[in-house]
């Protein structure tokens, strides 16, 4: 079977785009040039892209913002300090470690 990280994605993506396909079909069928279906597909591909990268940044800002997040800040950076992308003077983040998706 797959993988079920990948299953879930999959799963989350369709849900997400599905309706969006659907509304512009719709807008495309009945309205003579589609600049309705156009403007859905224009409007709901930014609106996921910039929820999709803008919650999880708040989500991130106000936790390190946090009396919680300042008190992590120096294992955080012990974890991370012999990674090749890591330097000092860069802030501290929430990071993904490649290979699987999912919240461990």
């Amino acid at each position: 079977g797959m993988n079920p990280a990948v299953t879930a994605i999959t799963f989350v993506a369709l849900g997400t785009s599905l309706p969006d396909t659907f509304a512009s079909r719709t807008a495309a069928v009945k309205e003579r040039h589609a600049d309705s279906s156009i403007g859905n597909i224009t409007g709901s591909n930014s609106v996921n892209v910039f929820l999709g990268l803008g919650l999880p940044w708040l989500a991130a800002a106000l936790f390190w913002a946090s009396p919680r997040g300042a008190a992590q800040e120096a294992s955080w950076r012990d974890r991370y300090r012999g990674e090749a992308w890591y330097s000092e003077a860069m802030p501290v983040a929430f990071v993904v470690a490649k290979g699987d998706p999912r919240f461990s």
